[in-house]
């Protein structure tokens, strides 16, 4: 099957929705008791104290500027879609046979390093590094837009505590509760960040002319993937909207008063493929998005 191109990321629903089971379906022989014991939805508890060996990150280096929260949720928003093509990419390799035999008890997972985005399957252990890597599927060769890059096998170094961290928080999303109400097939992506990972729960179906915005809801892990440290307590409002695409420019409107949310930068970032340049209209802003420059200008309204 082909690797999956940015342009087409109206990802048919149910090939990636196949991809995530696919993936629980091969982690369940060899996920350990603490991840097989999670209850199907978030739970409300205070997490425990920190300890010597994981600490608590650091919530109060928070933005509270528009440009600092609007790059906070760029950069997600450019890894969410980097996560969910780099799985579309794999599984796809998978089904045409480039990665040869993969055992069934072998977890799937998909991280970014040095600035590289691999799919890796894995046998989770109850043992330092927490896997043992068996398959590394690189997207590494430059695809037809910026944002595109098919793939290869290697045998490159890669950071296995990392990789045994994402297989483990994925499962973790794969076990919660996931929104959307019937509106859209909502996805776990799991992202790094330097002192834990986070669970984002994102529409996967989205065209630039057809979307489900909002919904984004999160889960907060510890650095090995393996404890709670909290969750989205209220997920931004849902809406279906539909924009037609044609012409130079694609005009976005925000529910947002100020930064947009991520499902909004996400469908952006999928028009800007389509069209010179992308408008995501806040109540209090412009944010512009040229696809000569991949840069955002601002204006304020």
């Amino acid at each position: 099957m082909p690797i999956l191109q940015p342009a087409v990321m109206s990802v048919v629903v149910r090939r990636l929705a196949q991809a995530l089971a696919l993936s629980a379906v091969w982690a369940a022989a060899s996920v350990l008791p603490a991840q097989a014991s999670g209850s199907a939805k978030p739970k409300t508890t205070t997490p425990p104290p920190p300890t010597q060996t994981q600490k608590l990150p650091d919530f109060t280096k928070a933005p509270t500027t528009f440009e600092g929260i609007f790059a906070e949720r760029e950069t997600r928003a450019v890894d969410v879609l980097g996560y969910l093509r780099c799985l579309e990419a794999t599984v796809n390799a998978l089904r045409a046979g480039a990665l040869g035999a993969v055992e069934r008890g072998w977890s799937l997972t998909c991280l970014k390093q040095n600035n590289e985005w691999r799919g890796i399957f894995g046998e989770l252990t109850d043992t330092p590094p927490g896997m043992r890597v068996k398959v590394q599927f690189a997207l590494r060769n430059p695809g037809p837009t910026p944002n595109s890059h098919s793939g290869l096998v290697v045998r490159d170094p890669v950071d296995t505590v990392l990789a045994s961290s994402m297989a483990r928080a994925l499962l973790r999303g794969l076990a919660a509760t996931t929104p959307g109400n019937g509106l859209g097939q909502f996805v776990p992506v799991t992202l790094t960040q330097k002192k834990f990972i986070e669970v984002w729960f994102v529409p996967s179906a989205n065209t630039p002319d057809r979307a489900v915005i909002g919904g984004d809801s999160l889960i907060q892990l510890s650095s090995d993937g393996m404890r709670e440290l909290g969750h989205t307590a209220n997920a931004p409002k849902m809406r279906v909207i539909s924009i037609p695409v044609g012409g130079s420019t694609y005009t976005l409107e925000s529910s947002e008063a100020s930064a947009p949310l991520l499902t909004e930068l996400m469908l952006a970032h999928l028009a800007i493929d389509l069209l010179p340049e992308v408008r995501v209209r806040t109540r209090e802003y412009d944010a512009i998005l040229t696809r000569s420059t991949r840069k955002w200008t601002f204006v304020k309204r």
